[in-house]
This record gives C-alpha cells, structure tokens and sequence, in this order.
C-alpha cells in the first residue's frame, strides 16, 4: 500500500511539474455513443494516473481477501491437528489406566494418520488386551510400513508366530527385514528362538558363530539347544555309537565349548549310557565345576558311580558350604542308593540353604526308611512358602 501511494505522488509530482514547464496544456476530445467527454492533456493524466492506482489498490484488497480465507483455512486444520493429538494422547493414557476399550474407541479414530506408527504399535497391544489378536495383527502389519515402528511391529509379528508354533512365518518376516534390523541383539534372540522351534539346528549352529558376542548370556542356552537338537538326529537316525564317533570327530575348540558338552552328555543320558556320560562328565571339568555340566551329575543312574562322587566330594573339601554341591552329590548317592551318603549330604544341603527339592528328596529316603512321620513334616516343610527350616526329631 506504501509502494502504491508513493507511485500516485511521483506520478502527480510530474503531471504538476509539466504544467508548469509548458504553455500549451493540449486538449483531448473523446466521443463515445451520446457521451462526450473534453479535458486537457494534464487532466487525462491526472485521471489515468488515479485509474493505475485503482487497478492496484483493487488488487492489493483482492490479496488480502484471499489470505483471509487462506487463513482460516489453515486454522481449520490446526484445530483438526489438535484434535487427533489429543485422540492420540488420550488413547496412551487410557492404556496406562487399563482401560483398554477406551484405548481402542481414541485409536480408532486416527488409524489412518500418521504418528510414525506408534498409534498402531498402541492399537495392537489394546486389541491383544481386549484377546482380539486378529485386530493386533493388522495393526502390526500397519505399523510395520513406517520406517519409525517398522522393527517393533516386525518383533511383535515374529513372536506371535512363536506363540502359535507358527517358525516358518516368522523366517518370512525375518528374511524381509534389512540387514541393520536383522543385526540388532533382540532380533539375533528371536531369530535364535525361530530358528530352535523350526528344528534347525545346523544353521542355527552355524549362525551362533557369529552371533555370540550380540547374544551374551544367551549364546550358551541357544548353542546347548543347537547342539542338543543335532545329537538327538543323529542318535535317533544313526545309533549311540555314531554319536560318539560324531562328537570324537568335531574340532577340538568345539568339544572344548562346555554348552556343546552339555548337549552331548545329555544326549548319552537320554541313549541310557550313563556309564559314558560320568565319564565325560569327569572328563570335561578337570578345572573345576561348571554351570552348564555339574547339574548333569543329578541325572546319572549308575550302581557304583565312584568317580562323580570322588570328583564332587573333591571339590567339597575346597568348598564344604556349597549348598548346589551338596544337594548334587545327594541326589547322585541317591540314585546309586546310598542312603546313608545321600542323607548325610542332603541334611547338611537343607541346614544351608534349605530348598524345595533337597526337602522332598529327604523326605523320600525317610519314606524308604518307614519314618513316616519325619518324612510328613518334611513334605509339609517343602510347602511352606517361606520354607522355613521345621526342627525334626
């Protein structure tokens, strides 16, 4: 508006200025149908001058009345805006509140927007509260197409899967992942568990080479499960005997692994080689007890089983407060029926650490030996939830 009141002062400044300057103003006749119009040649410029700044005041005032409406326009949408924020905000409260029909009636109403997913990955969850998994899985599949909520939604599908025995579905989404989701450690786990349920156990092997830094903790369990699993076919399909000549065959560092030990001894309980599997078990903790491989010394069944019982009352005499040590070697005399090692054992187990199992085995042998009173207070003792110590007679 400035610019065009300047231009309407410069241009009548000139006007003014070129009256001054000439004599002869000129003259212009103008005749159209009955009209007649008669004026000098300063007065037409006079008017063309004030017909330009019309057209331009006219012009400004139609801009103007375009952006007003523009804007309200643009205020209808931020209310629109506000509107699905609060839906969003309030369906994530009233899933903390567990209200979760709430939850579903304020999600459903922005299931088309776009919140990065994270309106569907809520959805989900409400719709698996509410046991309608169907309506959970569309959402998933929903969410899974935004980059943001693309790996959260993909888990969830994958464990679902799992849930329902569904492994080779969850391989599917697996392979459609990209390598960056595929090499996060969650991924690695289910991808782990998938591959366990699916039977298998080379590839998942194979994988585990890979994988055992990402999976910490874990990698032991899942090479045990790997490993387990690969026994069981060959002994099933093959014998005992080309189990043990498969295991004689496998590289040193594999037989050192003691999760592939584990897998192995147990494998030769399950053929009923007991015989070999104290052997092995003997064998392969010569530095000392190991977590995957001691417990094993519970399952053997041996008449005479001399030398698990040397090598665990050796490491007793380093360590006589062991209660897992104690408890062990009273299961083992057990099975071997010495009555007399177990109980000794076992009551010393109970006076440590007095657990469940060790009661109900005490409670077992004093069965064998008629004491039923002795053997019903323990029981008793077994139960109670804070297993507190009973005095016995």
């Amino acid at each position: 508006m400035i610019r065009i009141l300047a231009l309407f002062i410069a241009l009548l400044g000139a006007v003014l200025v070129g009256s001054l300057v000439f004599d002869d103003k000129g003259y212009v006749f103008i005749e159209f149908s009955d009209w007649i119009i008669e004026m000098n040649v300063f007065s037409m410029a006079i008017m063309a001058i004030l017909a330009l700044v019309g057209v331009l005041v006219l012009s400004w005032l139609v801009q103007k009345i375009f952006m007003l409406f523009a804007g309200s326009k643009n205020w209808l949408g931020n209310w629109g805006s506000r509107r699905k924020k609060n839906a969003f905000t309030n369906g994530l409260i009233a899933m903390a509140e567990n209200n979760y029909l709430e939850a579903r009636k304020q999600l459903a109403t922005i299931k088309e927007e776009d919140f990065d997913g994270l309106n569907l990955l809520a959805a989900a969850e409400a719709e698996m509260q509410l046991a309608q998994p169907q309506r959970a899985r569309e959402n998933w599949r929903l969410a899974a197409t935004f980059p943001k909520s693309a790996l959260a939604a993909k888990m969830s599908l994958i464990r679902d899967h799992l849930q329902h025995q569904q492994a080779s579905d969850a391989l599917v989404i697996i392979a459609d992942m990209n390598d960056k989701q595929k090499n996060q450690p969650v991924v690695l786990r289910l991808w782990a568990q998938t591959l366990a349920q699916a039977g298998k156990w080379q590839e998942l092997k194979d994988r585990l080479k890979g994988w055992k830094k990402p999976l910490g903790e874990d990698y032991a369990h899942f090479m045990q499960a790997a490993s387990k699993g690969s026994f069981a076919e060959i002994a099933s399909k093959q014998g005992a005997q080309q189990l043990k000549e498969t295991w004689q065959a496998l590289p040193r560092a594999t037989r050192n692994d003691p999760a592939q030990q584990a897998a192995y001894v147990q494998q030769l309980l399950v053929q009923g080689m007991h015989q070999d599997a104290q052997q092995a078990l003997v064998e392969y903790q010569k530095e000392g007890p190991q977590a995957l491989l001691m417990p094993l010394f519970r399952q053997l069944t041996l008449p005479n089983p001399a030398a698990a019982i040397k090598k665990l009352e050796s490491w007793l005499k380093h360590d006589d407060m062991n209660v897992e040590l104690l408890s062990t070697l009273g299961h083992l005399a057990y099975h071997a029926k010495d009555y007399a090692l177990a109980e000794k054992a076992l009551a010393k187990a109970i006076k440590l650490g007095n657990r469940q199992q060790d009661l109900r085995l005490m409670a077992s042998i004093k069965e064998d030996q008629l004491d039923e009173h002795q053997a019903l207070q323990l029981y008793k003792q077994s139960l109670a939830p804070t297993n507190t110590l009973a005095k016995t007679e």
